[in-house]
């Protein structure tokens, strides 16, 4: 596939976009998230749920609201910063930047800390100079935030780790690949 890829991107001589999600595709959110929760109540968490999109699901944790915003004021300074790479993700993003592609981090990841992802990819060597946040709808976790952003950037690949992302997006011909964490 890459090299098909490659093909038309030699064929047409313009920079073609991937545009990849992060959390769940490129860096470990549930890792980040177990510990940011031990750095923040001095407690080892372990796996319940593996199987869990969200991490409080995986791990079992129910916040009050108190320790829901002690829990969020350690994450919004360490969390979107420090989270590790999975295996392979950087050399896959290295690989495609060498072949020419711009590659472009498309996240629901609220827009405060677009600067706080980007010094992560720095830290880690990932190609990747470009972050846009689409947020997400809190009454109806069905939308699919990110839909505008890849029907604007006509990416010709997607990767994203939700399903969801995928829905309803028209007027592109993008390949859509689903990381299934599972």
């Amino acid at each position: 596939m890459i090299q098909d890829i490659t093909n038309s991107l030699t064929n047409t001589n313009q920079k073609l976009i991937i545009a990849l999600d992060c959390d769940g595709v490129l860096l470990d959110y549930h890792t980040t998230f177990a510990q940011i929760y031990e750095k923040t109540f001095r407690k080892q968490l372990t796996i319940v749920s593996p199987n869990s999109y969200h991490a409080r699901d995986m791990y079992g944790v129910q916040f009050t609201d108190e320790e829901k915003i002690e829990f969020n004021k350690i994450w919004d300074e360490y969390g979107w910063k420090t989270m590790p790479m999975y295996d392979g993700s950087l050399q896959a993003c290295l690989l495609l930047h060498q072949a020419g592609y711009e590659l472009v981090c498309v996240t629901a990841m609220p827009p405060q800390f677009v600067e706080h992802r980007l010094e992560n990819f720095r830290l880690h060597g990932f190609p990747i100079d470009k972050v846009i946040s689409s947020g997400y709808d809190k009454d109806n976790f069905n939308n699919n935030p990110k839909r505008k952003i890849i029907e604007d950037l006509h990416p010709i690949v997607f990767v994203d780790d939700l399903r969801r992302n995928f829905k309803d997006i028209q007027q592109v011909h993008t390949k859509f690949i689903f990381i299934d964490n599972q």
